[in-house]
């Protein structure tokens, strides 16, 4: 056996660990996405949750504008779709109707005073907080999974996987205002 048979050998057998190494790292990555997204599905379903029983609350203590009674419910349904850009969007529209309750809610001390209408808020702005937390979680594995499907040579790998780049979960400028302005309001 020569030499030039044994370096070709264990070229060959880097190369092998090499590609079995970087498969397994993007599918290691794949399931960290997943599991990074199962965060903030749990706190979308939370917050769905939560939903109707706000609704039946702020339907108790006053008579209340139905199509933002109806809006908040329609919303609530894309919260478990179990499509991300739908879920996205839904808990983007939840955010943005929550200072318009609150707001309203200064208009009727028994619905300002109101336990569960508190306690609902309080678990709103609760879930809000996690998904942000799990949102960022998220996009730092979606990013890293990204930069290594596009960088030489783990490229070959991915070309090869047919991977393609996941989404961030990206926050609208006006959820996040909304959201900001939930969170620093006093209630």
């Amino acid at each position: 056996m020569g030499i030039g048979l044994i370096i070709t050998i264990v070229v060959a057998a880097i190369i092998i660990l090499w590609w079995i190494a970087t498969v397994n790292g993007f599918r290691r990555l794949k399931v960290a996405i997943q599991e990074a997204w199962s965060g903030i599905d749990v706190q979308l379903k939370r917050k769905a949750n939560i939903i109707p029983n706000l609704v039946d609350t702020i339907k108790m203590q006053m008579d209340f504008e139905s199509s933002v009674l109806t809006e908040l419910t329609a919303a609530r349904s894309g919260l478990v779709s179990g499509n991300h850009a739908e879920a996205i969007a839904a808990s983007d529209k939840i955010s943005a109707m929550l200072p318009s309750i609150r707001a309203t809610a200064e208009n009727y001390p028994t619905l300002k005073t109101n336990d569960s209408f508190l306690k609902l808020m309080e678990d709103i702005r609760d879930c809000e907080d996690k998904i942000t937390y799990a949102r960022n979680r998220y996009n730092m594995t979606v990013a890293k999974y990204n930069a290594d499907i596009i960088m030489i040579p783990a490229s070959i790998v991915a070309g090869v996987m047919h991977l393609a780049p996941e989404e961030m979960f990206e926050i609208s400028v006006q959820a996040r205002e909304d959201a900001d302005n939930m969170r620093i309001s006093k209630l």
